[in-house]
């Protein structure tokens, strides 16, 4: 399902099958159902059986609207987990966030339209930067990064997969550098940690480091866990240096920037 999947009046276990899939590919998700939603965290609260619109952002976020307003009824931001099961025939969605605690879980009767889309699209002023733009230039100027960096290869090929930037700092130390063009999630940081843990294993000296304009705090608290290293880069200086660039090799940036 390159695109994802829309189901009309699923029953529930055909639901919690695609919301499964969906959960895994880091999709995005609308579900339209009848259900009761059960917050407890830095308070606690239980709204009744009523039709709801949950949405469940590729990063985690977990919103739920009811039929009137714009406000949200409930909200989590960076979850760290999210789960479907079925339960007294019921379809409960639950979030959990780690860091402050916090669990929100939906239990519906009643699924009346589920869609799905992976791999959306990122709006904004970034559109025009992806991870490989973003690596050439960190590539070009390692500093972006960390002073006294030297780049060894980019998109080098290990058992796990392709390292973004392979790097050596200025100690000797070998440097995995992870890109992430959007807000990096947990999966991120264990993308690196499988990088950095392989090459470890081998007896080297080795530092990770994610890199990208923001990070949920699960991949944080993931980093932290494994001993890895988060830089924040600002895209916004980081396009501008794309278009100098292009201006001065009369790329097609040079129309766009006008």
């Amino acid at each position: 399902m390159p695109l994802g999947e829309i189901l009309q009046e699923p029953g529930l276990e055909e639901a919690r099958q695609a919301l499964y899939r969906a959960i895994e590919s880091h999709a995005w998700i609308a579900m339209y159902a009848n259900c009761m939603v059960e917050y407890e965290g830095r308070s606690a609260s239980r709204a009744i059986p009523g039709d709801r619109l949950i949405i469940v952002k590729p990063d985690g976020t977990v919103i739920i609207h009811g039929p009137r307003g714009f406000r949200p009824g409930n909200w989590q931001p960076d979850t760290s987990s999210i789960t479907v099961t079925i339960e007294e025939d019921l379809l409960v969605l639950k979030a959990v966030r780690r860091r402050p605690r916090e669990v929100l879980a939906a239990r519906c009767g009643r699924v009346y339209m589920l869609a799905t889309l992976v791999n959306p699209e990122e709006g904004g002023f970034w559109m025009y930067l992806n991870e490989h733009e973003i690596r050439d230039l960190i590539a070009e100027d390692p500093g972006i990064v960390e002073e006294g960096l030297r780049i060894v290869e980019a998109e080098k090929k290990v058992a796990p997969g392709f390292i973004d930037l392979y790097a050596v700092d200025r100690d000797g130390n070998l440097v995995v550098i992870e890109v992430k063009r959007v807000k990096a999630g947990e999966e991120a940081a264990r993308q690196l940690a499988r990088y950095v843990g392989h090459l470890r294993r081998q007896g080297r000296r080795v530092r990770g480091i994610l890199v990208a304009p923001d990070a949920t705090e699960a991949a944080i608290y993931r980093l932290e866990r494994e001993g890895l290293e988060y830089r924040r880069i600002d895209l916004q200086a980081l396009y501008e240096r794309l278009k100098a660039k292009s201006r001065r090799s009369g790329g097609i940036l040079r129309f766009l920037s006008g």
